[in-house]
């Protein structure tokens, strides 16, 4: 067991205070991001070397004997704007299109390439904070529903066969169509005359406050396509591969396969690659179901998802002693209170804020304290 410091993320959407409040820091004015994991474009600090340095020393004590690198990425994420509309690949996507973006000799600075590593981009997201978010496309009727309410369907010469036959080919026409519209400023100007009254109010705001930090990004529609949830503080979401989402406000921890790969369909000033998008991007409607909190006093509760590469737990400690007997390497991020995790050889006590990386050789620990905390771990 060994305390960690996270490496930071200044990514101008940022928070100027969340992180800072969380972790202590006083000398940071915007924070997007803090990562704990052993990705080697940010890998965690242990005093002077990192996280990803001291795997690559001793694989076997770190990770036990069936897995040959980290294979999770935990953050802590404050968006105070909206991120970019984007979707990850999945696993064979990955590996085939990094292969072939070397092969074309393409630098992985280049801000060009879309696969910056051969891996695959599950997510998991915890809200720390009220949270809202654009998930997948929105039931097809309620898109024809939406626009025709609205008046817009003049706008897109694709509009009519997606009403008439709405299925994934006829939607995508229209959703590349949008992204591509031949003059974007005719489309933002029809959207932002729409009035903020009736039954899609509240997707018009979010579409004007989009505008206010994207000005004339056709992707500021996406309140219209895509479905806008709301996560309370604990409850989740999973998204796997191929989902199109975009988080627009609010901090929470969030837990990923250990990849950097981001195909991106709009508000962004980085490259968009259409026809790649088109190959990774699920045309057909998904809505996220919405994991509940823990239950009050429940000592672990554990997320649920389709991917074996991470699981995201949540601990409550309250002033008695318990068992934990989690696999594999663990991440364990304090986010109140006071907790000591002791095994037969050591102890490490974790305050607000602190974190500790909990090698795969430590397989069964005591908790003491109170407190609550955050565990990654390997997916079980």
């Amino acid at each position: 067991m060994q305390k960690i410091s996270p490496s930071l993320q200044d990514y101008d959407w940022g928070s100027k205070s969340f992180i800072q409040e969380l972790l202590g820091i006083t000398n940071a004015d915007i924070l997007a991001e803090a990562w704990y994991g052993a990705h080697p474009k940010a890998p965690s600090l242990i005093q002077d070397t990192n996280l990803l340095s001291m795997i690559e020393q001793d694989p076997h004590y770190w990770l036990g004997p069936n897995t040959a690198k980290m294979p999770f990425l935990l953050k802590i994420l404050a968006a105070n704007k909206a991120l970019s509309i984007q979707v990850h690949p999945n696993k064979t996507q990955a590996e085939q299109g990094f292969a072939e973006e070397n092969q074309k000799g393409i630098a992985l600075s280049d801000p060009r390439r879309c696969f910056r590593d051969d891996n695959h981009k599950p997510e998991l997201m915890m809200a720390l904070t009220d949270f809202y978010a654009l998930c997948g496309f929105r039931e097809y009727t309620q898109v024809i529903d939406i626009f025709d309410s609205l008046k817009l369907t003049r706008l897109f010469s694709t509009f009519a066969s997606f009403a008439k036959y709405p299925n994934s080919q006829n939607f995508s026409e229209l959703y590349l169509q949008i992204l591509q519209y031949p003059d974007p400023k005719e489309l933002n100007t029809a959207l932002l005359k729409l009035s903020i009254n009736g039954e899609y109010a509240h997707l018009i705001s979010w579409m004007k406050k989009l505008n206010e930090v994207y000005p004339g990004d056709p992707a500021i529609i996406s309140p219209l396509l895509m479905n806008l949830i709301k996560l309370r503080p604990y409850e989740a979401i999973y998204l796997d591969a191929g989902i199109i989402h975009a988080y627009l406000e609010g901090s929470g921890i969030e837990i990923m396969a250990s990849g950097d790969n981001v195909l991106r369909a709009g508000l962004t000033s980085k490259h968009i690659d259409i026809s790649m998008l088109c190959e990774i991007m699920t045309f057909a409607p998904f809505m996220p179901e919405i994991q509940a909190a823990p239950s009050e006093g429940k000592y672990l509760h554990g997320y649920q998802s389709a991917a074996k590469d991470f699981k995201l737990y949540h601990l409550s400690v309250s002033n008695e002693d318990n068992a934990l007997n989690i696999q594999g390497i663990k991440i364990v991020l304090c986010l109140s209170g006071e907790i000591k995790f002791s095994s037969d050889e050591s102890s490490l006590k974790l305050s607000r804020g602190e974190s500790a990386v909990i090698s795969a050789s430590r397989k069964e620990l005591f908790i003491s304290g109170s407190g609550t905390a955050v565990i990654a771990a390997v997916g079980q």
